[in-house]
């Protein structure tokens, strides 16, 4: 080859070699990047984390400390996540042992977030392992020997959005595919025994409330009879028991135990209450207002909705909540520039004015002010706490629809606002909040000063 080729084919692969370009391994994104995310462990060793988005970062929750405390409910203090709450949270504090405090909680999908961050605020600790993937309608959360210090106050005061939650075993029952019972008796044996129960009163086999838990309820009707029936032949069911025993069935081939005190929880399988939605009411909210009115009031209903009591709706169109006052024999005022709907238009229980609900002033104070207006919660919550401040109602049902994060940080600022507002009277007045069935992006609350119950 002479001189003049050689240095052409020289020419040639070193041009070759500029065109090639080196790609480094691509690095993992989306799911590949959330399987292989790990969460650091205080002893310094790692665990995997499985999140539920990609590229979450990991933040503090912080919040305003709350002066004055909430009725029937001391002031919470948050505490710091140790991963992104909407995950799996793994070994924060060693492994997993019998003597860890287990709690498993049912919710409306979409908000397992916000339920584990009450959890949390209410145990004033950080689980050493959680459950909590938005969708899913249910959270699972293990602490430490410690929390048992709190946990009577979390299975026995109302909760925001907990539907259902109870002491529940750390360990996952394994179902096979022929037997289902033999291995939830045998849990549910170890399970009673560990807590010294010697029976429970009932057994509920229930899943969570989305589509496909859904298709799990045929099963669980099934074995709720036969567990029922062998628990019953151990002697381990006893009507006049104070707990129930819950199987929660998480797939066909799963399934988790639980605990509640039946006169602390909720009398629904689910948590769901079953309210049939009337033929002649203008709009599906009048269940929204009856639930709040079952959940809230309870065996105070007949005393605090009398005949011919007075009360005032504010955004009452299409008239949803004004039917279900009118059909317990309240006269309602009804503000709204909208129109009302069915039998409401030109009923001589129903007075409609065309006004702005945040600036109507009533003549003379009403016993009930209600309230569904589609409006920031901070400024719901101010319009609640100006009426009962003032004394225009002795008793106020609203509604606070809720931003898409930080929700339980929202409803604690609400609170906080109410109980400002109210001053010297918050500590004679009653505050409950909670997520209904009926509710949607909201929560449902009630303020009030109701008559002490008569002694005998």
């Amino acid at each position: 080859m002479s001189k003049q080729a050689k240095q052409q084919a020289k020419q040639q692969a070193q041009d070759a070699k500029k065109k090639t370009v080196v790609r480094k391994a691509p690095k993992p994104g989306g799911r590949a990047k959330a399987r292989a995310a790990v969460a650091k462990t205080k002893n310094g060793k790692s665990a995997t984390a499985k999140l539920a988005r990609p590229r979450v970062a990991k933040t503090k929750i912080a919040v305003d400390v709350v002066k004055a405390p909430r009725p029937r409910r001391p002031p919470i203090k948050m505490v710091p996540a140790v991963a992104p709450l909407p995950t799996m949270v793994a070994a924060s504090a060693g492994p997993i042992t019998a003597a860890d405090i287990s709690v498993l909680a049912y919710c409306r999908a979409g908000f397992e977030p916000d339920l584990l961050t009450e959890i949390m605020a209410h145990l004033a600790a950080t689980p050493k392992a959680s459950w909590a993937l938005p969708g899913s309608g249910f959270v699972r959360a293990t602490f430490a020997p410690a929390a048992l210090k709190r946990l009577h106050m979390v299975l026995h005061e109302p909760m925001v959005f907990a539907r259902q939650i109870m002491r529940a075993q750390s360990t996952v029952v394994v179902l096979g595919s022929v037997d289902r019972v033999t291995p939830i008796v045998n849990a549910a044996k170890e399970f009673l025994t560990q807590l010294s129960i010697p029976n429970i009163a009932v057994v509920w086999v229930e899943y969570p409330d989305t589509n496909d838990g859904k298709s799990l309820s045929k099963l669980s009707m099934a074995l709720q009879m036969r567990i029922t029936q062998q628990l019953d032949e151990l002697g381990l069911v006893n009507a006049q028991a104070k707990r129930r025993l819950h199987v929660f069935l998480t797939s066909k081939g799963e399934a988790w135990l639980g605990l509640t005190d039946i006169e602390h929880s909720s009398s629904w399988p689910l948590g769901i209450p079953r309210l049939r939605m009337p033929a002649d009411a203008p709009s599906r909210s009048t269940l929204k207002l009856a639930e709040a009115i079952h959940i809230f009031i309870g065996d105070d209903d007949e005393r605090l909705f009398q005949p011919d009591m007075r009360a005032v709706d504010l955004g009452a169109a299409p008239g949803g909540w004004t039917w279900q006052l009118v059909h317990r024999g309240l006269y309602v005022t009804a503000i709204d520039n909208g129109n009302l709907r069915g039998e409401l238009v030109d009923n001589a229980m129903v007075r409609h004015l065309r006004e702005d609900g945040f600036k109507y002033r009533p003549n003379k104070p009403v016993d009930w002010m209600v309230c569904d207006m589609v409006e920031s919660p901070s400024r719901i919550a101010k319009l609640v706490g100006l009426w009962l401040s003032e004394g225009w109602a002795r008793h106020v049902i609203f509604n606070l629809k809720l931003p898409m994060k930080k929700r339980f940080e929202e409803v604690e600022r609400c609170s906080a606002i109410i109980d400002e507002m109210l001053g010297d009277k918050a500590e004679r007045a009653v505050l409950q909040l909670k997520q209904l069935y009926h509710d949607r992006e909201e929560v449902t609350g009630y303020c009030g000063f109701p008559p002490r119950a008569r002694q005998a």
